[in-house]
């Protein structure tokens, strides 16, 4: 078994346009906090990750756009593999990593995360949505696979301990993404 033949990126799926008017309006209008990670034992603060985050739920600009992206790909993906049945999509994650931005290697799982189901999911996926920046590579599998994908491309990888993920540190400018896990 090849891991990486599981890590699946579908490459320019939402526009250069809706990517640049999500992040203006997020910047802009966004209610940003500061992430912090947490495991069923305790939360660690910000020494595992050194990021904004913003959720969006479907009252919120662009939900709409970010829903059938994700669907599209989940569904191309389950197409190839047919056992996976997605029941539900968390809530969207937008992710905003400055210069010195990261986090830290993890699986994932949801312990405590605003109000959503908790449990292991099926998948995750994220949208870039941005490539202007420099460090903030995706880094998986124990850093086998590396990847630094072009704006409006998604990624879709299984939610589970054989995909164990970080970003690394951004050097210079600002990197986001927008995650969702399928439960």
């Amino acid at each position: 078994m090849v891991l990486g033949n599981y890590i699946k990126v579908y490459e320019d799926q939402l526009s250069k346009t809706i990517c640049n008017d999500l992040i203006t309006h997020y910047k802009e209008t966004g209610d940003w906090e500061t992430s912090t990670f947490s495991s069923n034992t305790k939360n660690t603060g910000t020494k595992s990750v050194s990021m904004k985050q913003q959720w969006i739920t479907p009252k919120n600009k662009f939900y709409g756009e970010l829903d059938k992206t994700y669907k599209k790909c989940v569904h191309s993906y389950i197409q190839e593999y047919p056992r996976i049945t997605p029941v539900a999509y968390t809530a969207f994650r937008l992710n905003h990593y400055g210069v010195n931005g990261f986090m830290r290697n993890h699986t994932d799982n949801i312990y405590k995360s605003h109000g959503q189901k908790y449990g292991y999911p099926h998948l995750t996926s994220l949208i870039f949505l941005n490539d202007t920046y420099e460090g903030g590579e995706f880094l998986m599998c124990d850093s086998q696979y590396k990847y630094k994908l072009s704006q409006g491309s998604v990624i879709v990888f299984p939610s589970n301990f054989m995909f164990d993920h970080e970003v690394a540190k951004v050097t210079k400018g600002d990197r986001y993404t927008c995650m969702t896990w399928i439960m």
